[in-house]
């Protein structure tokens, strides 16, 4: 079972790999885009996708303050959001695992620059072998069974 993540990395601007997933937690549902980030430890939601899920951060346990892209962000842990990504097959593919919510320390700081990431606990914890050809333009990530 393999999911398909969109690629650029025949572009020099733009050398990362996404897909599209559904995020769900008890309130609300969401599309959005993410990116599969190997640099990444931790599993991260942007917080406007936490604002559009309307997870109520002030009820969540604060985590350590996490730097990103050179700012400042404080995280929050949540435990209650599921994945959901389309496989090749036309299948949906279902993960549930806790992620952190970062939301900038500052208020001048643009929300919208941190995209959820699928980090690396995320591939580690759910055992997903991220398979990259980069000279043939093809990425996805599968699960060992």
């Amino acid at each position: 079972m393999r999911i398909p993540l969109l690629t650029s990395l025949n572009r020099k601007e733009l050398t990362y790999l996404n897909s599209a997933v559904v995020l769900t937690t008890p309130r609300k549902i969401i599309t959005t885009d993410f990116i599969v980030d190997t640099g990444s430890p931790e599993t991260i939601l942007g917080y406007t996708d936490a604002l559009r899920l309307q997870i109520p951060l002030n009820d969540l346990p604060k985590t350590n303050i996490i730097g990103i892209g050179g700012k400042k962000h404080q995280g929050y842990k949540y435990n209650r959001l599921t994945f959901k990504f389309h496989n090749e097959e036309g299948g949906i593919v279902s993960e549930e695992f806790p992620v952190t919510i970062v939301k900038p320390t500052s208020e001048k700081d643009n929300v919208t620059e941190i995209p959820t990431i699928i980090g690396m606990d995320f591939l580690k914890n759910k055992k997903y072998v991220l398979f990259c050809d980069v000279a043939g333009d093809k990425a996805y990530l599968e699960k060992k069974e």
